[in-house]
């Protein structure tokens, strides 16, 4: 159970170390006040999935957070990298204020979901 949460907990953290490389990249000052804050909200849903992992034990739960968080992580990195590389454009750094608040907003309409599903098996 305990390798299930490392696991999961290193692939939050690989997603925010991505996040966190892609954001500083956009910035023009990557030590700015501005550009630490849209860091800093970059990593929020990945912060929220490690405490929603924090308090879940089966591994069935386990499994489908680590799943949820793979397809939503790479979905979002990858349309990251397309604004920053591939369809340059100048709205394109709306990007990193609306990729994380709809991760984000997915995650915490799936969490109840997980609990409900927790509470229906258990």
């Amino acid at each position: 159970m305990k390798s299930m949460k490392h696991l999961i907990f290193l692939l939050l953290l690989a997603f925010s170390l991505i996040v966190l490389v892609l954001t500083l990249n956009a910035a023009n000052d990557a030590w700015s006040s501005s550009s630490l804050g849209f860091t800093a909200w970059g990593l929020v849903p990945w912060l929220y999935v490690a405490m929603i992992t924090s308090f879940i034990a089966q591994k069935s739960k386990l499994i489908a957070i680590a799943i949820t968080a793979a397809i939503v992580g790479l979905l979002g990195i990858g349309v990251m990298i397309d604004t920053l590389f591939i369809h340059l454009d100048a709205q394109g750094a709306l990007a990193f204020i609306f990729i994380p608040f709809w991760q984000l907003v997915f995650f915490i309409f799936a969490s109840p979901l997980l609990l409900l599903f927790k509470k229906a098996h258990s």
